[in-house]
């Protein structure tokens, strides 16, 4: 019998530093979320900048993607990438999306944040800085899913039309997903107020964290768990990375800290 409580764990394929879940892979699923270690690229975004839309040459952005493609034993196909702008759209992809945002910018899916595929073979990336990436697996019938996820996202409600797209289009129900959270911005850094901080405690109350100095901050983990279990996923099924991007400047690339910055990726494929 298998552990149904998997873990995450940390590799180094050459040079490339990046998380996977080993369990996922028994379950036909490969994952790995990239940090910003390796790369060829220098300056502000020095390490493994694998983002198309950045101050960075964009040769240097494709000799890192393509080393993190190898690195994580990716493809055949070559993983599609959306064109992110923090709403809850998410597109249904096959092969004929192969590449879609990989070598070039022009050619991502425009205003989407979230990919979902049943084809073997077919990487789905989802970029980010901060903003969580949560990938999602099904066992039985085999599809997955890489949805962007940060705050504009969540209230929008973008993992709540996540699950509901599996079971609408795959006839996937919510207790047979898995889910994988990777890094993002923690709530020791991720501060908000205002209208911003209103509409996050519609989201989850419970993930405001109020500080005796007054200023008020919000974990994005939390509210994201508790959104995917309000759905009907089993918490077991749910597998966090909690470190904080904004925390590890060395690691990660982190928007908030930096504004000017590289942008990591978290692939999901279904293997063949």
């Amino acid at each position: 019998m298998r552990s149904t409580r998997l873990n995450a764990q940390q590799k180094i394929t050459g040079r490339v530093k990046y998380w996977t879940i080993p369990g996922f892979e028994q379950r036909g699923c490969r994952v790995a979320f990239f940090t910003r270690y390796g790369g060829v690229s220098t300056g502000k975004t020095r390490g493994l900048n694998l983002g198309l839309n950045t101050e960075d040459n964009p040769a240097n952005v494709l000799k890192n993607r393509q080393n993190a493609f190898h690195a994580g034993s990716f493809g055949p196909y070559l993983p599609v990438v959306g064109n992110q702008v923090h709403g809850k759209k998410i597109s249904l992809v096959d092969r004929h999306s192969a590449g879609k945002g990989w070598e070039a910018k022009r050619a991502t899916i425009k205003k989407n944040d979230g990919l979902m595929t049943k084809t073997p073979g077919l990487p789905l990336a989802v970029s980010i800085a901060d903003c969580l990436p949560i990938l999602f697996m099904s066992e039985k019938k085999k599809a997955v899913a890489a949805v962007h996820a940060g705050w504009k996202g969540m209230v929008q409600g973008i993992l709540i039309s996540a699950v509901q797209k599996f079971k609408q289009h795959y006839g996937i129900r919510p207790e047979h997903l898995w889910v994988a959270i990777g890094p993002g911005i923690g709530p020791q850094h991720f501060e908000v107020s205002g209208e911003a901080l209103a509409q996050l405690r519609q989201v989850c109350p419970k993930a405001v964290r109020e500080k005796p100095d007054g200023r008020t901050y919000y974990d994005l983990w939390f509210a994201a768990t508790a959104q995917l279990i309000q759905q009907g996923i089993n918490e077991k099924r749910i597998i966090t990375i909690r470190e904080c991007t904004a925390s590890h400047p060395g690691k990660y690339f982190s928007y908030r800290r930096e504004k000017s910055t590289g942008r990591m990726l978290g692939i999901v494929q279904i293997l063949q």
